[in-house]
């Protein structure tokens, strides 16, 4: 009797714990929405990219951002978590080697992978500056080819892909007449940047770039050469100096003080700054502050 009570108890037990397991099991696969497994996985690297992208897909893919708020393109190092999710997306997307080496690096790799990899700087990055997003024109190509990627990876979805990138691109002509608008009519035609981070800008609007760094932040100029700037900003009558936000170089204010200039802040787009995130603005609400302070250098006489 004790024997067939034993074996009735085992049994129990190992039903029960039978239908515990197959709980946890049904548990786990209830995490994943059946949405969210049928989506596109997108990683993108740096902002506009970023924002681009997500105005593009609207709720129709899942789009994730690998560099961290507030934190410099060039040389971040993605962790091994975040390099197992990009190989276990759908589509890369990079701007190019002058902006995120560890992404050209990769790139290869994922493709051979399965990965769409897109490098949105191809034919459009000159003289190995990626600041191209800066040029309202040449961004709309950015978000034209970033349309094509995902339109050819998720042909269902086109339509509304399609139609999103339409209003996009009306933003972006917005933006490009506003520009032509202040340089056409601004008495100024010289700017003076911390570094050289508005050379397409300034090409497409006809304003000329002083920049007292190379094209990356932590260029050193000689002594000789910071002089040469303070001596041409004075031949040029120059009252502001354009700094990038959170630049931590003193040389800015080491010329201003120079010339009786005043520092001016302006976001170059690399990333977007928890304070600017808690305020919910984008790219072209930055874009929009950025043209003022572009009014102010470049002293905007229009109405």
């Amino acid at each position: 009797m004790k024997k067939t009570k034993t074996i009735l108890v085992l049994f129990l037990a190992v039903c029960l714990a039978a239908f515990a397991a197959g709980c946890a099991k049904n548990e786990d696969v209830e995490e994943v929405e059946p949405e969210d497994q049928a989506n596109l996985k997108i990683y993108t690297t740096f902002y506009p990219i970023y924002d681009f992208t997500e105005k593009i897909v609207g709720d129709n893919a899942n789009v994730e951002n690998l560099i961290p708020t507030g934190v410099e393109p060039h040389d971040y190092e993605l962790s091994p978590k975040q390099m197992a999710k990009i190989y276990d997306g759908d589509i890369f997307i990079y701007l190019g080697e002058s902006m995120e080496p560890w992404a050209a690096k990769i790139a290869e790799d994922l493709s051979k992978n399965g990965v769409k990899v897109l490098e949105v700087g191809t034919d459009l990055i000159e003289n190995n500056d990626p600041h191209i997003w800066l040029d309202p024109v040449l961004a709309k190509e950015m978000a034209q080819k970033i349309f094509e990627v995902i339109a050819a990876e998720d042909p269902e979805h086109e339509e509304i892909y399609k139609e999103n990138l339409e209003a996009l691109l009306k933003k972006f002509d917005e933006l490009d007449k506003e520009l032509l608008e202040v340089t056409s009519k601004s008495s100024k035609k010289d700017v003076v940047t911390s570094h050289g981070f508005l050379d397409y800008m300034a090409k497409r609007y006809g304003f000329n770039q002083i920049s007292i760094a190379g094209l990356s932040p932590q260029d050193e100029p000689s002594p000789k050469k910071i002089a040469e700037i303070a001596d041409i900003c004075k031949s040029k009558n120059i009252k502001y100096i354009l700094v990038e936000k959170g630049s931590s170089s003193k040389l800015p204010e080491t010329v201003a003080n120079e010339i009786g200039a005043q520092i001016l802040t302006i976001n170059p787009l690399e990333t977007l700054w928890p304070d600017e995130i808690k305020a919910g603005e984008d790219y072209f609400s930055i874009m929009e502050k950025n043209l003022e302070i572009l009014r102010q250098a470049l002293e905007y006489e229009g109405q």
